[in-house]
Parts: structure tokens; sequence; C-alpha cells
């Protein structure tokens, strides 16, 4: 069977060990939470974020005005927003306010080093 590829920044990483690791990663809507690194699906691809290749994981609460008929409605959606080499690289949404919040949590645990949240402004 092939080894299964990820895309993302997983150049020198090994592959096999990113494969083991994605299997066993617990499930937070759809974004998974490994020992090694984050990862989502982006369209037919599976992404993978590694911890040692990010600067910092945050949730960004993004509101949205729908007019229906009868009145207005507000949503609210979650990005999981990660940043490496000082860009946001990816932006995962959910409705799943809890399952963002477990997921960042469960970041935090893994690494521990890896500054999560909003960062304070110098």
């Amino acid at each position: 069977m092939a080894e299964k590829r990820f895309a993302g920044p997983v150049e020198g990483l090994d592959g096999a060990a990113l494969a083991a690791d994605y299997e066993i990663a617990a499930a937070y809507d759809k974004l998974r939470v490994g020992k090694l690194a984050v990862y989502y699906r982006d369209g037919f691809r599976v992404k993978a974020i590694p911890y040692a290749r990010m600067e910092r994981a945050f949730i960004r609460v993004q509101e949205v005005r729908g007019r229906m008929c009868c009145g207005q409605a507000f949503f609210a959606y979650f990005r999981m927003v990660f940043v490496v080499g000082g860009k946001e690289i990816a932006n995962f949404i959910s409705e799943d306010e809890k399952a963002m919040d477990a997921a960042l949590a469960a970041i935090h645990e893994a690494a521990p080093e890896l500054p999560v949240g909003v960062g304070e402004k110098e």
C-alpha cells in the first residue's frame, strides 16, 4: 500500500511517523489533533501542520448577519488559524465552538511551548 502523503509545511519530516500519528489523532469536528501535528482535509488533500513549524494557533470568531424574509439572524463561525513563518497559512472553519475550544486545548497539551490564543500587543 502506498504511503499516505500530506500537504503543508512537512518537508524533511518522516511521512510514516505522520501517517501513524494521523491514525491515532483525536478528532474535533473535522480537525484532528495528534502528538506531532494538526490535520484537516482541504479539498482532496489532507493538510498537516507540524507543531515544530507552527508559531501560534488561535481561534478567530466571524459573525455573519443574514437577512431573512422575516428579519435578520446572526451566525457565528469559528476559524482555527495556524501561523507558520509569520503568515496565517491555514484557516479551518467550523460552526462548533466547543469542538474548536477543545481542539485548541488539545494543541496546547500536545505542544505546551506553542503560544495558543491571541497574543498581547507590544
